[in-house]
């Protein structure tokens, strides 16, 4: 494995497999960790995943670490949608009521993304959280970028009917 390609690929793309962790409950040490691991454990197994495959083949180890420790801890995942947020509001000095109705929308946002399908759930947040691009996705997840198009217009519908189905 050529180590020029390997340290141009961990300078993209792990900050995105960090920021989806964070977004999905992991703390700022684990996901760092995790992160770190991934890649590892690429380098040591990298002679039998094709370079086309490299970055999905990192993103899964990853999750499957992040799962292993929520398992290991007896917690179940949590999707975070902007909580910061909320919080700098009331130190911005910015209208309280629309602080606490934005906080209830993404309470409601988290409820309806936990009672979707993983994958489906795992495409909205990589596409209109982390503001990743199809390209993007598509590598991430090692699928075409027709594929991710496809999921993406039915993880949609499927938000918008379990949405009309929790809050109607």
């Amino acid at each position: 494995m050529d180590s020029q390609l390997l340290l141009e690929l961990y300078k993209k793309q792990a900050k995105m497999i960090y920021f989806y962790l964070k977004k999905n409950g992991c703390s700022h040490e684990d996901a760092e960790d995790i992160v770190q691991e991934s890649y590892m454990r690429y380098i040591a197994y990298s002679s039998g995943v094709p370079p086309d495959k490299a970055l999905s083949y990192i993103f899964t180890i990853a999750l499957n670490e992040f799962r292993k420790k929520l398992k290991k801890r007896g917690k179940e995942q949590v999707i975070t949608v902007d909580d910061l947020h909320f919080w700098n509001n009331f130190a911005n000095d910015q209208d309280t009521e629309s602080s606490v109705l934005h906080s209830e929308m993404n309470q409601e946002i988290t409820r309806t993304l936990g009672h979707m399908k993983e994958v489906y759930r795992k495409l909205l947040v990589l596409k209109y959280e982390l503001e990743l691009s199809y390209h993007d996705i598509a590598l991430l997840l090692g699928m075409k970028v027709e594929t991710v198009r496809t999921y993406l217009f039915r993880a949609r519908k499927e938000f918008q009917e379990m949405w009309r189905t929790l809050n109607g």
